[in-house]
């Protein structure tokens, strides 16, 4: 068996991330305004759906505050879909409060010493603050207030900064002012934030450009933990690391590698990392070495090289796994697509890159490679990578390189038999409730057991295999 090991007990019970659907919304965007009244600073809707002119909204904070809630005079929209870009150049404060989610697909600049306020879930339920590629929050100044749902958070606008305020709050709540390019800093010879995150950092769309962390023990991208085993909790969420390079130069099982954090024991959400991680005989994960907390609505496009365990995502996940993928390749002694070894949960999830075993390798799966079947669940997820070994190989799965029991463990998931090149959707062959579906029968449908509130597929996305609406692709 691999190294790496998932403690019994260990998942973390979080709320389950779900996407609300934007049908009665307020969207800010460059359309006129419509179903909006806006009177001394505060607009609210006439109607379920409402649009506020961009324009409009700035004219406004140029003379004072202004707050864009989704409650009216008997009405009652969801969301604030922020569509277009804002900007403003006052000590002027913008709040937006919302019955459900805050959802940013454009960015939203504050260039002078003005202030933002963000409230979700006010009456509603399920909704969440959440970005599109191209949507972020900047401040020109660090002194400019915000707050999220009532707390009040600390800006920073770099990693030094950012690792200097953890240290001695690690309670504290945190956001990045603007993306941040590390490639000035040098090398870091251990993860930068060495204080387990027990607050909140809050990413607000914003990248971590161009880290290098190289070291011997557990190297993570930036953190080495959120949380800990004995005091769970804390969350970096809407935060990126784009070409990131980490390296665990460990000896032999003595050594693990995240592309953002190496131990996860509270919440990563919305995050995503883009790189390379390497181990010389480390257990690797794309965004996090192990999960024993709640991973959503995240991704990676990480490609792994490591003669230990390699996870596009994760490499041991004892935790929950939702509505996340990876899309880069695995080169590992023991190769998964998504996670290495899952002794938790992962639900609607995929993952595209290949996965292949790296010199005496013991297991490679499209998806995972080794299943706790005691313990592990997989549901309403699917795999395409090539499966593949350079040397001897135990067990070669399409979805699954190892499943160690006869327990049920996967319902309505999916390997593709064309692009992995295996019939075979375990090492041992089938098991109830996976199925090989050919590369034209995955894009023709969604397959059986995809909730439609949550996939959807489009031949112009994602190569025209399913996706998933709350964290669809770039492309």
């Amino acid at each position: 068996m691999p190294a790496v090991r998932l403690i019994a007990g260990s998942i973390y019970v979080g709320a389950v991330l779900l996407a609300s659907s934007a049908h009665a919304d307020v969207v800010i965007s460059t359309d006129a305004t419509q179903n909006m009244s806006c009177s001394a600073g505060l607009c609210t809707p006439s109607a379920a759906s409402a649009v506020l002119n961009a324009n409009d909204l700035e004219t406004m904070l140029g003379s004072g505050n202004v707050e864009v809630t989704t409650t009216g005079s008997g009405v009652q929209a969801n969301n604030i879909d922020v569509q277009a870009n804002v900007s403003w150049a006052t000590a002027n404060t913008l709040t937006f409060d919302a019955y459900q989610s805050i959802a940013v697909a454009n960015p939203v600049d504050v260039t002078s010493t003005g202030g933002l306020s963000l409230t979700t879930n006010d009456g509603g339920s399920g909704g969440m603050l959440s970005f599109g590629h191209k949507g972020n929050i900047t401040f020109q100044s660090l002194s400019s207030p915000l707050t999220i749902n009532g707390a009040p958070y600390k800006l920073v606008n770099s990693v030094a900064l950012l690792a200097s305020a953890i240290a001695a709050k690690p309670k504290g709540n945190y956001a990045f002012a603007n993306s941040y390019d590390a490639g000035g800093d040098g090398t870091y010879s251990k993860s930068p934030v060495r204080t387990p995150v027990r607050g909140n950092v809050q990413g607000l769309g914003n990248a971590i450009l161009n880290i290098t962390v190289i070291g011997h023990a557990a190297i993570g991208g930036v953190f080495l933990s959120v949380g800990s085993q004995k005091q769970r909790g804390g969350a970096i969420a809407n935060l990126g690391l784009q070409n990131a390079y980490v390296e665990s130069t460990g000896g032999r099982f003595k050594g693990e590698a995240g592309g953002m954090v190496v131990y996860n024991w509270g919440l990563l959400f919305g995050d995503y990392v883009s790189g390379q991680v390497v181990g010389k005989h480390s257990e690797v994960g794309g965004l996090a070495g192990g999960n024993f907390g709640t991973v959503g609505n995240s991704y990676s496009s990480v490609r792994i090289v490591t003669k230990g365990g390699g996870g596009g995502l994760v490499v041991a996940n004892g935790g929950t796994i939702n509505s996340s993928y990876a899309t880069g390749s695995v080169s590992a002694g023991g190769a998964g697509g998504l996670v290495g070894i899952n002794g938790g949960s992962i639900n609607n999830s995929y993952a595209l890159g290949a996965a292949t075993g790296k010199g005496e390798s013991e297991y490679v799966g499209g998806l995972v490679y080794f299943l706790q079947a005691e313990t592990g669940t997989i549901t309403s997820s699917y795999s395409t990578g090539k499966v593949s070994a350079e040397g001897k190989t135990a067990e070669i799965g399409g979805f699954i390189g190892e499943d160690d029991g006869d327990v049920n463990s996967t319902t309505d998931c999916y390997w593709n038999t064309t692009t992995s090149e295996t019939e075979n959707g375990t090492g041992e062959g089938n098991v109830s409730g996976l199925t090989g579906l050919t590369t034209k029968q995955m894009k023709s449908t969604l397959p059986t057991g995809f909730d439609p509130s949550v996939w959807a597929e489009d031949k112009k996305i994602n190569g025209g295999f399913p996706y998933l609406i709350a964290n669809p692709p770039e492309n």
